[in-house]
């Protein structure tokens, strides 16, 4: 059965999954918040963040919201995170949303200040929704090839998850189903830091056992910060933990390493940012990241120092040294 989909944020994540739906035969419509952008998309179906790329001839483009949402009882949102809760604002306020419309999130991020998940704003701005969250490790740049993905279909009621499973799934893009709402946004969301963290210890030189260390003891974290919350152990052991971690420590493609790079190669916050094309959505969560774990009263000192390399200005290698300095527990220590 083919759907009628509107998909919020033309990105390179929302323009890909646009592009994948309408070649299944949904009827999309894209909402690009920028008219000139939109304008320049409607006209020649590519993007220049991604060049793979070439939109589907039957995905509509339009700045438009209500137009975007019309007669559309399925909702994609792919903005940024800090954007999330405004546009579901303009989406609740345009008055033509379906009643229950099933609502699908593929933004990875807290929003600041709250520390609350997309699915968590979803609720609160759009009552009735049916929420489902689709993640794992899947870069836009080889899903827009074709390249073969696995990801993760998550939701409260299991049926919902089934049907994003039916929208979406194709030759090349496989979805497995599962109930874990906090586990699967929670991984997807607190990999970015530790991505950030993998690319500083590229730019300053560092090798395969940092990085596999940074990475083991970020999951590490993760699944206790998420586990505290009423996330499943397990979850993070999956693609949305696990899987998403490695792809977005270790690919050429990842915009967070990419950043962390820069500045461990000694660049400035504030200059590696402004030489980003792409968001890079752990410089966003590690404040709420970081303000999360402190409520939980969980030690998690490498979101702890990616903060402060973030936000305070502190040296990369001396954030090196005091993880390294830190009191050496027994591996398990801090699980209660």
């Amino acid at each position: 059965m083919t759907e009628r989909i509107a998909v919020l944020g033309a990105g390179s994540w929302g323009a890909t999954l646009a592009n994948l739906l309408a070649e299944k035969g949904h009827s999309v419509n894209l909402w690009e918040f920028d008219s000139n952008a939109a304008d320049r998309l409607r006209k020649t179906r590519r993007l220049s963040i991604i060049p793979d790329l070439n939109l589907h001839k039957n995905v509509l483009v339009s700045s438009d919201i209500t137009e975007v949402l019309k007669g559309c009882p399925v909702i994609l949102s792919a903005t940024p995170s800090e954007f999330v809760r405004s546009t579901l604002k303009k989406a609740a306020a345009s008055k033509v949303l379906h009643a229950g419309p099933v609502f699908i999130s593929v933004t990875k991020g807290l929003e600041s200040g709250s520390m609350k998940r997309m699915s968590e704003i979803a609720a609160e701005e759009i009552p009735g929704a049916r929420i489902a969250v689709l993640s794992g490790p899947s870069h836009a740049e080889e899903v827009c090839l074709k390249l073969p993905t696995a990801v993760v279909a998550a939701a409260a009621d299991i049926a919902v998850a089934e049907k994003v499973r039916e929208i979406f799934s194709s030759n090349y893009f496989r979805i497995y189903t599962q109930h874990d709402l906090i586990g699967v946004e929670l991984g997807g969301t607190l990999k970015n830091i530790y991505a950030i963290a993998c690319g500083i210890s590229d730019g300053l030189g560092f090798g395969d056992n940092t990085k596999a260390a940074i990475m083991t003891r970020g999951l590490n974290e993760m699944a206790r910060i998420g586990y505290k919350l009423g996330g499943e152990l397990k979850t993070f052991f999956g693609l949305t933990g696990m899987g998403d971690l490695i792809v977005t420590c270790l690919s050429r493609h990842s915009r967070n390493r990419a950043l962390g790079e820069k500045i461990g190669k000694g660049k400035s916050v504030a200059q590696a940012l402004s030489e980003m094309t792409m968001v890079a959505e752990g410089y966003k969560t590690a404040p709420p990241a970081f303000h999360l774990a402190e409520r939980l009263n969980i030690d998690a000192p490498l979101i702890r120092e990616a903060h402060l390399i973030l936000y305070d200005g502190k040296n990369p290698k001396q954030s090196l040294i005091d993880l390294m300095a830190r009191e050496m527990p027994g591996e398990w220590q801090n699980w209660k």
